[in-house]
């Protein structure tokens, strides 16, 4: 036996120490369930950390309640006398109330032409109508033009027919009505409001005389004048 057979036998002899102890430790873990194992190195575990940043409840910024557009001030004053409110924007309605002669009034809107103002009626609450601002019974405050644009119905219009045989003359107006026998000229439109007739070619009835007939013409009326000064009642030929 050579002088490498003891090295030889101590190698093996440790080699079957350590695999002893190694079965050992194995059977000790197998068999006992609270064993932690050891690092057999120092070496920091990195344990992964999530931060939850808090989610803030979503705020919103509420819309705007509807309002009514804020109307520039504009207003209208009665002056020299007391001014027409009318059913709609021209003189060819049929007036609805008055602007009593220094009575002042917010406009709330405005025609298209710019010539009438849309208004409350001071003597009638929640009506509206329209006064002219083309008279000088009107003197406006303000810029009419920055005021909305409002719509109004179509007028109907009116008429007085002279069915005499005498010229008639219609005052404010100053229209001379022919006799009947020259119709259709003897039939004229007017605005609705209140008009003197008189007997043009009658002295006696003259518009010196204070002897008219007052007559408050409306909307779609067809005033006929069949006598003036006379018993004599006149038919009118039909309007077509």
């Amino acid at each position: 036996m050579t002088s490498r057979t003891p090295k030889i036998i101590s190698r093996l002899a440790f080699t079957i120490l350590v695999l002893s102890f190694l079965a050992c430790r194995i059977q000790f873990q197998l068999t006992n369930p609270t064993y932690t194992p050891t690092p057999s190195r120092s070496t920091p575990v990195e344990v992964a950390t999530v931060t939850l940043q808090s989610v803030a409840t979503p705020t919103y910024t509420a819309l705007p309640a509807t309002t009514t557009p804020t109307l520039p001030l504009v207003t209208i004053t009665a002056i020299n006398g007391n001014l027409y409110i009318r059913r709609g924007s021209g003189s060819d309605f049929n007036p609805i109330g008055a602007l009593l002669k220094g009575q002042t009034v917010t406009a709330l809107g405005r025609d298209i032409l710019d010539e009438w103002l849309y208004i409350p009626i001071p003597s009638h609450a929640g009506k509206f109508g329209w006064v002219s601002t083309l008279t000088i019974y009107s003197s406006i405050s303000g810029q009419t033009m920055d005021l909305p644009v409002v719509d109004s119905d179509l007028a109907v219009p009116a008429y007085i027919q002279n069915c005499s045989t005498r010229n008639m003359i219609v005052l404010p107006a100053s229209v001379i009505l022919p006799p009947f026998y020259q119709y259709p000229d003897s039939v004229v439109q007017f605005d609705p409001g209140e008009y003197t007739i008189f007997d043009y070619d009658n002295p006696k009835y003259s518009p010196n005389s204070n002897q008219g007939l007052v007559i408050d013409l409306v909307e779609g009326e067809l005033y006929q004048i069949t006598a003036m000064g006379t018993a004599a009642q006149h038919k009118c030929p039909i309007r077509p």
